[in-house]
């Protein structure tokens, strides 16, 4: 059984490494995660799995921890936890002027495409010696099988020339 975490704690002190206790005392494994901070916050997300007693047993632990920290969990069904078999991993990275219209275009075209966002990550900076800031996108994609990349990859760059914003679409790369 597979159980999805989020957490976020507006201290954000220790709310990692509590939860991962949590896991660990509880006999779970996690699957994947990812911990931010976000300015003297922390935001962090598990998918874990185990026994449907173990999972039972850690979401009473984290129940404990709700005072602290705003926690939602929810069991994730055993059909959803099948890899679909064709699909290929892409990343998409992109640098753009700062304009806050760009991360939710970017999103919608993919989407619009029938491509799973399996990742996104974005920031936003001051550039020196210029009035102005940089937005950065980068984005895990999950294609399905059926879609052409040699057309998705154009379309998508053409896209990005429209809106002035640098980028580049490629596969995953394994690493040895």
């Amino acid at each position: 059984m597979q159980l999805m975490i989020t957490a976020l704690e507006p201290t954000g002190i220790r709310l990692f490494e509590r939860i991962l206790a949590g896991i660990q005392e509880n006999a779970c494994c996690v699957l994947e995660s990812r911990m931010s901070r976000l300015a003297d916050g922390c935001a962090c997300y598990f998918l874990v799995e185990g026994n449907w007693n173990h999972i039972a047993r850690l979401e009473s632990v984290l129940s404990g921890l709700q005072p602290q920290a705003h926690l939602f969990f929810n069991r994730v069904p055993d059909s959803a936890a099948e890899k679909k078999s064709g699909e290929l991993l892409y990343v998409a990275d992109l640098v753009a002027r700062d304009n806050y219209e760009v991360l939710n275009d970017v999103a919608r075209f993919f989407t619009l495409q029938g491509v799973v966002l399996q990742d996104l990550r974005s920031s936003r900076y001051g550039v020196p010696y210029v009035d102005g800031s940089v937005c950065t996108i980068h984005l895990l994609l999950r294609i399905p099988e059926g879609i052409s990349m040699l057309s998705l990859r154009d379309e998508f760059l053409d896209f990005c020339e429209q809106m002035s914003v640098d980028a580049i679409l490629e596969p995953i790369k394994p690493v040895y």
